[in-house]
């Protein structure tokens, strides 16, 4: 959750609109995506992806 919560804190002071937080429950990551090209995917580990 604080992995999470840096993300979004991330993304909105870079004034990207978030438009979706889901989990994807085949592999537990929290996929955010924002702004029009931003996919940010967060694992169980805590480790951040950006794509």
């Amino acid at each position: 959750m604080k992995q999470l919560y840096r993300v979004l804190t991330w993304l909105t002071q870079m004034y990207l609109p978030v438009y979706l937080v889901t989990l994807d429950e085949r592999t537990n990551n929290i996929v955010v995506i924002a702004g029009e090209e931003t996919v940010v995917v967060i694992n169980p580990e805590a480790e951040v992806d950006y794509e």
